[in-house]
């Protein structure tokens, strides 16, 4: 099912291992980000070796009977698909704006957009914190249709530190004097000689170019590289290593094949590079499962981590939490079994689904999230009838209530974004 594009033995013929690997965490250029997609054919191939695997079951799950399997618990799933660290892309960030903190870039500003899950604000703000840089939070809603003349003071500064605004999309609203402040921020940001470094969800980037055509007054905008297959076919085995070093082993459910064949290579190579970082090669062939789940992701590596937990299982019959722990043999690895993503019972929009319903969705989604009392003031629609159709979207596990409001979930995004694309709605570039 897996095959390499390079032959084995051409790959040990290689004597620098470094020559093998590219970073997994890069930014690139906005118009350079292609997300991931499942080649048509592979939806074919996979149609077959599903049905000859109903015909002819491979033997290695010939002990295993499906209903043996179980979710994996929580202790255990946060040692096998643990948080991705902010680190690494805080790095590649860093090494991305090396020319401009070194003041050899020509553009004052620079702009890194990212779509829902990337941590994009969370990346920036670590990084001025790191260098001690001025952090500007955004306007709240009330300055912002007051036109937020108090704030935009606040960035005429003459300090040569550079200054971060971690939340670009939270500097406007959808509304009739939402995009005042805006404009005017725009207008500063293309005469100032002061170093800015900009973060901007995705969805308000994609809502800004067609209001205020912002990404002509703008340089172009960076992003984080998308995860493709390749990328995720280093990357999840990787993380599954973090706390419990090459102790799990990943197989397919539906017929027992391991979803990761290079992971032992990889392992080795990296001793003989001493490299800490995330490294992933393109020469290694993929399975049909993780050409899916980047596809699925839309190469958002949030996403992809999110959705790869729901597919974990284990066998009920083996406590690998205490054998993780303790007696077994360091050699010994444990197997965690891996659900196809067509198994998954993952969210859908349910209907029936009118515009109020659209409207909040989208609402959610170009601003970054809201509270219902804001929903309620730019909708409309009355705050009893907000608050409805947001619990009805929890429901269907669409929407999650946070400290700051309410927004739609990583698991639920995928449908939503699809659902809203279909319907017609502006949606972003990711």
């Amino acid at each position: 099912m897996t095959n390499s594009i390079m032959n084995l033995e051409a790959l040990s013929s290689i004597k620098n291992p470094s020559m093998l690997y590219k970073p997994v965490w890069e930014y690139i250029s906005y118009d350079a980000y292609k997300k991931p997609v499942l080649p048509a054919r592979e939806n074919v191939r996979n149609g077959m070796i599903s049905l000859r695997d109903w015909i002819h079951p491979v033997s290695k799950l010939s002990n295993l009977r499906r209903r043996d399997l179980q979710r994996i618990p929580p202790y255990l799933l946060n040692r096998v698909a643990p948080t991705p660290e902010l680190r690494q892309m805080v790095d590649a960030l860093d090494i991305k704006l090396n020319g401009w903190q070194q003041r050899q870039s020509n553009n004052a500003v620079q702009l890194v957009i990212g779509p829902p899950g990337s941590e994009v604000e969370a990346v920036v703000t670590e990084l001025a914190l790191a260098n001690d840089w001025q952090v500007v939070g955004a306007p709240t809603p009330k300055e912002i249709l007051n036109r937020g003349e108090k704030w935009l003071q606040r960035l005429n500064s003459e300090s040569l530190t550079p200054m971060v605004l971690p939340q670009l999309g939270k500097c406007y609203l959808r509304h009739q004097d939402g995009l005042t402040l805006m404009s005017r921020l725009v207008d500063w940001l293309q005469t100032t000689k002061r170093r800015c470094l900009i973060a901007c969800d995705s969805w308000a980037w994609a809502y800004l170019v067609k209001a205020l055509q912002i990404d002509v007054m703008l340089p172009s905008p960076m992003t984080l590289a998308p995860f493709d297959a390749h990328r995720c076919q280093f990357w999840l085995p990787k993380l599954a290593s973090r706390i419990h070093k090459d102790r799990f082993i990943f197989r397919e459910m539906s017929h027992g094949e391991l979803i990761f064949p290079m992971a032992d290579r990889y392992t080795q190579d990296m001793v003989h590079l001493s490299q800490n970082d995330d490294l992933y090669g393109d020469w290694v062939g993929l399975s049909y499962f993780v050409r899916q789940l980047s596809a699925h992701g839309r190469g958002v590596h949030s996403l992809i981590w999110t959705t790869w937990r729901q597919c974990l299982q284990i066998n009920e019959d083996r406590n690998l939490g205490e054998n993780a722990r303790s007696k077994k043999s360091k050699d010994e690895k444990y197997t965690i079994w891996v659900k196809p993503l067509s198994k998954l019972e993952l969210p859908f929009v349910p209907t029936p689904v009118g515009t109020d319903e659209c409207f909040i969705l989208h609402s959610l989604l170009i601003h970054g999230g809201m509270s219902v009392d804001l929903l309620a003031e730019l909708l409309p629609l009355s705050y009893n009838e907000v608050r409805r159709i947001l619990h009805f979207f929890r429901e269907a596990n669409l929407l999650e209530k946070t400290i700051t409001g309410w927004q739609v979930s990583l698991l639920g995004y995928p449908a939503v974004r699809q659902f809203l694309a279909h319907e017609g709605y502006l949606v972003d570039g990711f």
